[in-house]
């Protein structure tokens, strides 16, 4: 929500996806490859591979597909509990499947949003518009980052600050309470950790998202992944313990047995990286490590209440709680669909804190938040589901993020191959405009899909293969 608003500072210009001229195949097409983990990235390098002639299984441990694009049944429509949006809309790489999956979206208006201060005893509202004008992050922070992001560009090496360090150096305590708060909370949302906790230069990747131009996957992101997977071969329910490979062979322990391969696509979370959940033989390289070790998992958890009629207004496609029970931007399906559904979103600390309690405690801090905001009583919700990213063996938080010290080329050093056997792709390795989203995922695996097949990977941030 913040970033189309937030001008791309200095044109870094788009990112290739690699790869380059065609290239001998690393490993020859009717090799087996085996792809662990069927989320976007795992099913983004199946696609590429199937099609040129590679005997390809993609193994996952969920009993099903997506990753952490999940889609829950058990609200009156699909409401997205993982990845939501296809960020920048037509432009998105993955735009033209989704028009042809049939799969429902909306386009959002991220300037239709109103903003409410719970923090004091009276309840202040303003729209998200004069937020945007009073904070006007982009010219306060311009010239405080245009030596840094030369340097950073230029291969200097990080800066080893924070978001929080520029924050608190140029907005902290120079803007109107009420905006700085809301702006704090949604950038906290996006980012999804404290803002000290997030690269100074993160606020250089991603460039400007377009107004009105976000596409929300109303019909369910986990059911367009489920699109895309249909002709593929999936083994459900099945845990990978480890992976062992020399040059040119493989060999993928599961707990239900061993598989041979050629190469392997490794698609799991940094956060299963990091812990070695998946034990490597012989380990990965050093460097790829220390990558890793700059990288952090975010925490973005939602809250989705279904009440037995639409009581709250309908001409506003988001509303911003700032302060109260439970901080949270709430995306209003019946703005939509009409359906009379809430889904809240909390990022960062609140987040960290919604882990620890059950759905209807969560459910109910956010309703009486919103009944405060809006200044009338709402009817009960009649079902409740809340997330806890954090706490899933197989996630271990929502999406990657960069830790103050990160440097421009982590995805680089970590889609490097290992031995031309063993890849890695995910949202956490994909090209650095396109961070923490399901077509970076996507993308991610189609680079390493190109790497084992010798394939011209295309470049920016619209292109794939297939």
């Amino acid at each position: 929500m913040a970033t189309n608003r937030r001008r791309f500072l200095l044109g870094s210009g788009a990112a290739a996806l690699g790869g380059g001229c065609a290239a001998r195949p690393r490993v020859e097409p009717g090799a087996k490859v085996v792809i662990v983990g069927a989320g976007f990235a795992g099913i983004g390098a199946a696609r590429v591979l199937q099609k040129a002639g590679y005997d390809v299984e993609i193994i996952e441990a969920r009993s099903r597909v997506g990753g952490r694009a999940w889609t829950t049944d058990a609200m009156p429509e699909p409401v997205d509990l993982g990845a939501s949006w296809l960020h920048f809309g037509a432009e998105n790489a993955l735009a033209g499947l989704a028009r042809k999956s049939g799969v429902a979206f909306d386009v959002s208006d991220y300037d239709n949003v109103d903003v409410f201060g719970l923090a004091g005893t009276s309840v202040q509202k303003k729209p998200i518009t004069q937020v945007y004008s009073e904070v006007d992050i982009t010219d306060r922070i311009e010239e405080h980052l245009f030596w840094p992001y030369l340097r950073w560009r230029l291969g200097g090496g990080s800066s080893g600050r924070s978001i929080g360090d520029v924050w608190d150096a140029v907005i902290a305590g120079k803007v109107d309470a009420l905006s700085g708060e809301a702006y704090r909370m949604i950038l906290e949302t996006q980012y999804a950790v404290p803002l000290h906790e997030e690269a100074m230069e993160s606020l250089f990747l991603g460039g400007e998202q377009l107004p009105n131009h976000e596409w929300f996957m109303t019909g369910g992101m986990q059911t367009f992944a489920e699109y895309l997977a249909q002709d593929l071969p999936v083994r459900l329910s099945t845990h990978v313990k480890e992976i062992e490979w020399r040059p040119g062979a493989a060999r993928v322990a599961t707990d239900k047995g061993d598989i041979e391969a050629a190469a392997v696509v490794l698609t799991v979370s940094a956060g299963l990286l990091k812990r070695q959940a998946i034990r490597l033989t012989p380990g990965l390289p050093g460097d790829a490590r220390a990558a890793l070790d700059r990288i952090g998992m975010a925490l973005l958890n939602k809250i989705a209440l279904s009440y037995p009629s639409v009581s709250w207004p309908v001409d506003r496609e988001y509303f911003v709680l700032a302060g109260g029970e439970l901080p949270a931007i709430i995306a209003n399906h019946a703005a939509y669909s009409g359906a009379p559904l809430l889904l809240g979103l909390t990022g960062g600390a609140v987040s960290r804190r919604l882990e620890a309690m059950s759905d209807e405690e969560a459910a109910g801090r956010l309703h009486r938040d919103l009944e405060r905001a809006l200044g009338r009583k709402l009817p009960e919700p009649e079902s409740v589901v809340a997330t806890r990213w954090a706490s899933d063996p197989l996630a271990e938080g929502s999406y990657s993020h960069r830790k103050p010290g990160a440097r421009l080329d982590e995805d680089d050093v970590l889609a490097r191959p290992v031995d031309d056997t063993l890849f890695l792709a995910g949202e956490a390795i994909v090209p650095d405009d396109d961070v923490c989203n399901v077509s970076g995922a996507y993308r991610s695996g189609q680079r390493a899909a190109a790497q084992i097949a010798g394939l011209a990977a295309p470049k920016g941030r619209g292109a794939i293969l297939f």
